[in-house]
């Protein structure tokens, strides 16, 4: 199992993407799904940020649980 929470990525909220462990794009892409619909205007992101929160979702779904924990 994957999940990526968006408090890992520094936003104040309570959305967590899941899916099963051979699903991290899928689980991904909800996450950033996710970030563009309801954070992109509110915090005035730019394409570089867009890319380092992917690259950040990318390092926590790395991880042997997928949870984000060290």
């Amino acid at each position: 199992m994957k999940i990526i929470k968006c408090r890992d990525l520094g936003f104040n909220c309570d959305f967590m993407a899941t899916g099963a462990a051979s699903e991290s794009d899928d689980v991904k892409q909800k996450m950033m799904d996710h970030i563009t619909e309801n954070h992109l205007l509110e915090k005035e992101m730019s394409k570089e940020d867009l890319e380092e929160i992917a690259s950040r979702i990318d390092i926590l779904l790395s991880r042997g649980c997928g949870c984000g924990a060290l």
